[in-house]
């Protein structure tokens, strides 16, 4: 995800009261070391409702982070 979407994300999330946090350099599987932009919230369905919301045509992949979702 590029960084701009994600900030765009969060800021989105936070101004509807969702906790989100911005992860700047997340390398997922099977990423081999490289890294991108992602969103850690406790519910995957929030990046989807926000990114409906701004009309962001993306395809995520997410990640358990224990009690929360990366979505990157």
């Amino acid at each position: 995800m590029k960084l701009e979407d994600a900030e765009q994300i969060v800021d989105f999330l936070d101004s509807e009261g969702v906790e989100a946090t911005l992860y700047e350099d997340y390398s997922g599987r099977a990423m081999f070391g490289t890294t991108t932009a992602g969103v850690v919230t406790s519910n995957a369905g929030d990046v989807a409702y926000a990114m409906g919301a701004l009309s962001l045509k993306l395809t995520p992949r997410t990640d358990s982070m224990g009690l929360d979702i990366i979505s990157y």
